[in-house]
């Protein structure tokens, strides 16, 4: 495969059931690197009610990396609520670092959060015996997801958090253009939100493949279908007019920080308030935008299910279906056939990253209140437990 063309000629799935068919990936280049970002302490931020940050400084750098390169597709890319993977062919990996620099730097500034960020190149990686493959899964004609199997996901994560790779990196300016977190919270049309992340451990790909099919088996059983468990409905959809809601985008998008900035920024987001909400209510159509699609596209480009080294998806429920759900989970993990962490809220929260508002948009969902980030803390110490 040729790697300047190597997100292209990926195989795209069709179906989620199949992002556990492993035979589907290949093999990230060699000569490929991943960036990387983790938010330190993200569960005490959580718990000061930073969750609307937390989200927006894990995205910040699949925007900025997209934005540096420009191109028509997105990056493959992992968003994990409180961290973002993403893979980059050999090209400006100097820009890259110091994009990476810049948004650790813009992260500490705007929210007093802690960004840990690194480079790892895929030939490192595997000469440290570990592997990462990709695939893309199609969430409508426009807009694909990257899918990652292998435990080099988990490795190069813990990797970025234990060692200051960028140390001594000039910043480069990102652009942030397109991160956007506008949208009101959107509760549960049942009881509650609940997020998962689900690692297979152990065994044989074929293994982990069986592991992953109980599940989905089980999700089906107890959840239904996806549109059952899907946690954005457009009726539920409504922009947010909150400056505290909305502060964590503006925070953002000024840095470096100027008052012209600030100011042109927030009168930006006035205008685009209600200019949107007209078009939107009454399906207007400009010389660019139909905007009567952009709701609909918004939940069908709603990133909620995802697989990067192991299941991770955000579902609307009844409490009992999260309490059956994880008695089967519990009998897997007791098995020793995987690991898993689960964090209910009442309501998911929409971060999202737009390069036009006619189709080309992904919206990043969580949980509010931790979501995937009290779920992988979850994970870490089930995974303790099976000595991983």
């Amino acid at each position: 495969m040729n790697s300047r063309h190597f997100y292209e000629e990926l195989h795209v799935i069709s179906s989620f059931r199949e992002v556990a068919n492993h035979s589907l990936y290949t093999p990230i280049p060699d000569s490929w690197y991943l960036a990387l970002a983790d938010i330190r302490g993200s569960t005490d931020a959580i718990r000061l009610g930073k969750y609307k940050e937390v989200n927006l400084a894990g995205a910040s750098i699949i925007a900025a990396l997209n934005n540096l390169f420009e191109k028509e597709n997105m990056l493959p890319y992992l968003f994990g609520g409180d961290g973002s993977l993403i893979a980059l062919p050999d090209e400006k990996i100097e820009a890259v670092k110091g994009t990476l620099a810049f948004c650790k730097d813009a992260v500490k500034k705007a929210y007093g959060l802690e960004m840990a960020t690194g480079v790892v190149s895929m030939r490192s990686l595997r000469e440290d015996g570990y592997e990462i493959k990709a695939a893309r899964f199609r969430l409508s004609e426009i807009i694909d997801q990257t899918l990652f199997w292998g435990d080099g996901v988990t490795y190069a994560e813990n990797l970025i958090k234990k060692e200051n790779l960028l140390e001594d990196v000039e910043p480069v300016e990102a652009d942030f253009s397109g991160l956007e977190c506008r949208w009101n919270k959107v509760p549960s049309d049942k009881d509650e939100v609940a997020a998962y992340i689900i690692q297979a451990v152990g065994g044989t790909d074929e293994d982990q493949v069986n592991s992953y099919e109980q599940c989905f088996e089980e999700i089906e059983k107890i959840y239904g279908t996806e549109d059952e468990y899907h946690p954005i409905r457009e009726e539920a959809l409504n922009m947010s007019l909150n400056p505290l809601q909305l502060s964590a985008e503006w925070k953002l998008r000024t840095q470096p920080s100027s008052l012209t900035k600030k100011v042109k920024h927030a009168a930006l987001m006035a205008f685009q308030y209600a200019t949107g909400v007209y078009l939107m209510k009454f399906n207007k159509q400009t010389s660019a935008t139909n905007w009567g699609d952009y709701k609909p596209d918004l939940v069908r480009h709603a990133d909620y299910q995802k697989f990067g080294d192991g299941l991770r998806f955000v579902a609307a429920g009844t409490i009992q279906q999260r309490m059956d759900f994880t008695h089967f989970l519990d009998q897997q993990f007791k098995a020793g056939k995987i690991a898993y962490g689960v964090h209910s809220s009442f309501a998911a929260m929409v971060t999202c990253y737009v390069k036009n508002y006619q189709s080309n948009h992904i919206h990043f969902v969580d949980g509010t209140d931790g979501g995937y980030a009290k779920a992988s803390q979850e994970l870490k110490a089930r995974r303790k437990q099976l000595g991983m």
